[in-house]
């Protein structure tokens, strides 16, 4: 029977005689924190130069995509995804969709809506606005800072545990 964890597969005993994690138990209390936080940072530093390179405008309503919804969150609701028409940096008309749907987007086919787009690329608009440019990265961080936080105690616990194995004289 082959062992795949001895017991110093999370502390070890440093050169001078005192025991400290190893680099498997800091992967196991921090790689959650990392990854949200940078994924929230990246997410969020990505919406910030897409709203600085993104030009206003006000799109008309040509086409409005219906579905039920399909996931345990909006079960039973109807989505709906409109299609804008506007004017690009050229003059000519082109459409695009938001690239999200929801039950608030049933917009009667004509109506105008201040949208955001991108000058450089043709496809998607946004809705200026925190909701839809900004709330999913600050979710993703709101949550990396809660991992960081139970990070944080977990580390304080795996630092005392280090300590009493010091002051018994044992052997990671």
């Amino acid at each position: 029977m082959t062992v795949l964890m001895s017991k110093t597969s999370f502390f070890r005993k440093t050169v001078g005689g005192i025991t400290v994690p190893t680099w498997r138990t800091k992967v196991l209390v921090w790689v959650m924190p990392v990854l949200f936080l940078a994924a929230g940072l990246l997410w969020l530093a990505a919406s910030f130069f897409w709203i600085l390179s993104a030009e206003e405008t006000i799109g008309k309503v040509t086409q409005v995509y219906k579905w039920e919804a399909d996931n345990a969150i909006e079960a039973g609701e109807t989505l709906y995804g409109p299609v804008f028409s506007y004017v690009w940096t050229d003059g000519n008309e082109t459409t695009a969709s938001l690239g999200m749907s929801s039950p608030d987007f049933n917009f009667e086919i004509g109506s105008t809506h201040t949208i955001l787009f991108d000058p450089n690329q043709r496809g998607n608009v946004r809705f200026p606005g925190f909701r839809f440019n900004y709330l999913g990265a600050t979710v993703i961080l709101a949550i990396g800072t809660m991992f960081t936080l139970v990070s944080l105690v977990l580390w304080a616990w795996v630092k005392a545990i280090a300590r009493k194995r010091d002051l018994k004289g044992v052997n990671p």
